[in-house]
């Protein structure tokens, strides 16, 4: 007595969709594997262009996005002082003084993320700066800390130098390109939160453009109304008749 083993037996439904969905599920998982391999071999490779293209690139546009900042906030100093003695002559009156104390905050908003993200950036771009440049670059900030004394140090201090903004980065060996091939994504990350601070500062700068062309109008409005009104009375006193 034996056992008959059937040479034509079919695989049941479920089984079938199983093996199906295990070797796509293979073939996809593979393929992702393939693709990021492929992608780490391509950013190992081209890491010493990668590295001067990419890190020069997102420290210039951090230092230009910062200059225009702290220049823009001076410039709104400057004229809040310049105009505070006029709109203390002018309190109630017709004219209604502007408030800019929301302005100052979404300004020094901006650039208090604009100086962590610098400071993010010099953490990511210290492993590969040559070690001289980065001693000098070492002594420059330990002296300037030194003399945090005032705010107007601190400005001071945050002006961009020309040989720091020209870095010198080391040949790059292996170890440099498997920490490049680690922070990458990170410089990435940094160059989209910089597109966002720069297209939501010219956002506002033309949203303050738009409110300053309503003010002036305005203000030519009311100047209109007040040089009528003068004429008018001085045609009352002396007799002199506005001339058709």
């Amino acid at each position: 007595m034996g056992v008959t083993l059937s040479t034509h037996s079919t695989l049941a439904p479920i089984s079938l969709a199983s093996t199906i969905i295990g070797f796509v599920s293979f073939i996809i998982t593979a393929a992702t594997l393939l693709r990021v391999s492929w992608d780490n071999l391509q950013t190992v490779w081209a890491a010493p262009t990668e590295i001067t293209d990419m890190l020069g690139n997102l420290k210039a546009g951090l230092y230009e996005e910062r200059r225009h900042l702290r220049r823009v906030c001076r410039e709104q100093r400057r004229r809040r002082s310049r105009s505070a003695p006029r709109r203390d002559r002018e309190k109630g009156g017709a004219r209604v003084s502007r408030d800019d104390g929301s302005t100052d905050r979404t300004l020094l908003l901006m650039r208090e993320t604009i100086r962590h993200m610098v400071r993010s950036f010099r953490e990511l771009e210290r492993p590969f700066l040559r070690y001289e440049h980065e001693q000098k670059k070492a002594v420059r900030r330990s002296l300037r800390e030194d003399d945090w004394d005032t705010e107007e140090l601190k400005d001071d201090w945050e002006q961009d130098d020309s040989s720091y903004v020209r870095s010198e980065y080391r040949k790059c060996g292996l170890r440099e390109r498997i920490i490049w091939l680690q922070t990458k994504y990170k410089v990435k990350n940094l160059m989209v939160a910089l597109q966002m601070i720069q297209t939501r500062r010219i956002a506002k700068e033309v949203g303050d453009m738009n409110v300053s062309f309503v003010h002036m109008e305005r203000d030519t409005r009311h100047l209109e109304d007040r040089l009528l009104a003068l004429e008018q009375r001085l045609s009352r006193v002396v007799g002199v008749r506005r001339a058709e």
